[in-house]
């Protein structure tokens, strides 16, 4: 992403769901790479020539959608598309819970996202962000 982008102020279109629009087409393109962090809001607004709340408000809308998600102090991301898909079979146990510090840095998750502890019979336990994860029953 580089130079100024076309904005159309006199669109029916808000101004931030284009920049909302532009930037999801840079990550459904793959430009914009999971789990790697959005340019800095400063950039977007010489990006695209428009105001901080403007940029915001997109970021709001792409996070409402789940493409991204804000980690206080650090930036927005990228969210991973990739689902983890747990099959429940019988004596497994799963747990939710609200992600540790420790497990919200090791696995790039914001906070107050919740992660799901499965429980294998034979005491194996892996723990998996809880937006990115599908638990479903066993054939």
């Amino acid at each position: 992403m580089s130079g100024v982008r076309e904005i159309d102020h006199h669109s029916e279109t808000p101004v931030y769901r284009q920049v909302a629009d532009a930037l999801r087409e840079e990550i459904d393109a793959g430009r914009l790479a999971p789990r790697r962090p959005l340019p800095s809001e400063t950039h977007l607004q010489q990006e695209f020539g428009v105001a901080r709340d403007t940029v915001r408000r997109a970021i709001a809308l792409l996070a409402d959608l789940g493409l991204v998600r804000t980690v206080p102090g650090r930036g927005t991301y990228v969210r991973a598309r990739a689902v983890t898909s747990v099959a429940l079979e019988p004596g497994m146990r799963v747990i939710t819970r609200p992600a540790t510090e420790a497990e919200r840095t090791t696995m790039e998750i914001g906070e107050g996202v919740w992660v799901l502890v499965v429980e294998w019979p034979d005491g194996q336990t892996e723990v998996l962000p809880g937006d990115e994860a599908e638990i479903r029953v066993a054939e």
